[in-house]
């Protein structure tokens, strides 16, 4: 049936899960509870909500994934050939190109895999979907799970959410459309669209999936899943530690020789009178290191999340690196973000080409920043590259290129347009 799930859909959705529920953050990952935060042994329900309660989710997934993203767009994508209409609004709902990148990256540092679909109303545009979107792909077929808001008819002011499917194929050589929905006892196709291209039916699904492991949709490792797992790792710590603080910080009270059924209030206003004359009180105060090795084990966890979330981006370590080292460092074809922004790259284009030819219109290109590091040149550096340009140490091109490189000259100022104003200047025209 049409809900059915590819095999590898199946494999890769625990991984998914973690990925996922920890980048939603604290709520998300309290609400799936034991899944996540195993109970103690004869733990009871109303002690492991306060188990689960008190423990601290620290979110290093999603800080880690917007910081990348973030290092690849500080510099606005290099777009040729869009109109600002569709730069403006790429999906038909008012997302601009930059921020649908922005979401593809997010996606695909988190899970790896995830599709863009080609549609046509009144004019072509981008719609995403997220990898648990995507559940079944076989014989050039394409099934894509939708939530759709749907208004009860007797209250419009009530509504809720469905499940429905979008089958994405090919059949006697044209594209169709297939949309399922379930009436509460089975599917059945309750919409069939057959869209055409300038008056002419499309040959192929214009859907692009994007993959760590090229434009396919066979699922891979996530790529933020170590981290995920580790980010996990640190919530049942910190679980531990702050159930153990709970039951150590605060002293209890004791007394030796007085019958149990006896209730002796506590506070500072009370005086307590004990007939038994051979009876001891006390508190019962924690003491020794019983925490400290939960504390230990925290600071290592966390050491150990920042480590992963930084080799995303520096792949190895080569040599002896100075004052560079407190930057963030690309190392090319072995970081994890810069194959992540060449397949993003690479879908982003494909699909706006298909959107352009879909119109009638010429090719466009869009180039994304991996450059990730923040370039700007200090003082020093500037003052050693003019003596080295006065001097004759290095050509004019080399010290405008490194002042572009440096992000000196302002965005949208090229080397050529800087050398133009230049001669202008000098010229007096």
């Amino acid at each position: 049936m049409i809900d059915e799930q590819h095999p590898k859909y199946a494999e890769r959705l625990p991984q998914w899960n973690r990925c996922r529920v920890t980048s939603d953050g604290e709520d998300a990952v309290k609400a799936a509870g034991k899944a996540y935060l195993p109970e103690l042994n004869s733990q009871s329900e109303k002690s492991y909500n306060g188990y689960r309660q008190r423990a601290s989710f620290f979110n290093a997934v999603k800080r880690t994934a917007d910081g990348l993203v973030g290092a690849v767009m500080r510099v606005d994508p290099v777009v040729d050939g869009l109109s600002d209409e569709w730069l403006n609004d790429i999906t038909g709902t008012g997302v601009s190109l930059k921020s649908f990148i922005s979401y593809m990256l997010s996606e695909q540092l988190l899970m790896g895999r995830q599709g863009v679909l080609v549609d046509y109303s009144d004019r072509p545009y981008l719609t995403g979907y997220t990898t648990e979107q995507i559940t079944n792909w076989f014989d050039g077929r394409v099934i894509l799970r939708e939530e759709h808001r749907v208004t009860d008819a007797k209250d419009i002011y009530r509504s809720e959410y469905q499940t429905r499917y979008r089958e994405l194929l090919v059949e006697d050589g044209s594209y169709i459309v297939r949309v399922w929905e379930n009436d509460g006892k089975k599917w059945a196709i309750t919409e069939e669209i057959k869209p055409t291209m300038r008056g002419d039916g499309l040959l192929n699904i214009p859907f692009v999936g994007v993959s760590v492991d090229g434009a396919n949709l066979s699922p891979e490792t996530p790529p933020l899943l170590a981290l995920a797992d580790m980010n996990l790792s640190h919530y049942r710590t910190s679980a531990d530690l702050e159930h153990g603080r709970h039951f150590t910080a605060l002293p209890t009270p004791y007394i030796i020789g007085v019958e149990a059924s006896a209730e002796i209030p506590l506070g500072a206003e009370t005086a307590w009178a004990i007939p038994n004359e051979s009876a001891q009180v006390g508190f019962l105060e924690f003491s020794g290191t019983g925490l400290a090795s939960l504390e230990k084990a925290m600071e290592e966890k966390r050491s150990m999340m920042a480590s992963l979330g930084a080799q995303l981006i520096e792949g190895q370590k080569n040599g002896v690196e100075a004052s560079d080292t407190l930057r963030l460092r690309q190392n090319s074809e072995m970081s994890v973000l810069m194959s992540a922004v060449k397949v993003v790259e690479a879908g982003i284009n494909n699909a706006v080409n298909q959107m352009s030819e879909w119109n009638g219109e010429g090719e466009i290109s869009i180039k994304l920043n991996t450059d990730f590091a923040d370039t700007k040149i200090n003082n020093q550096d500037m003052t050693a590259l003019m003596q080295a340009w006065q001097t004759g140490s290095i050509s004019h091109d080399t010290f405008l290129y490194n002042m572009k490189r440096g992000e000196v000259l302002p965005e949208g100022v090229s080397i050529e347009d800087e050398k133009a104003m230049i001669e202008l200047q000098t010229t007096g025209e």
